[in-house]
């Protein structure tokens, strides 16, 4: 193989392991928000869940 397309093997190999650092990365930073700031539910003052409206509810 030529110099050149050596070197470029190696440059685009860094690329992609830095890709998948930065996955792992994020990922990791995503289930510690979901740990430390979990998601709750809002309950409206009767204490039940609050009703979403859905397009059938509002088409009527």
């Amino acid at each position: 193989m030529t110099q050149a397309i050596e070197k470029t093997l190696e440059i685009a190999g860094i690329g992609i392991i830095g890709v998948f650092i930065f996955m792992v990365i994020f990922y990791l930073l995503i289930r510690a928000l979901d740990k430390f700031l979990p998601y709750k539910e809002e309950v409206s003052t009767e204490g039940n869940s609050v009703d979403v409206e859905t397009e059938d509810d509002t088409q009527n």
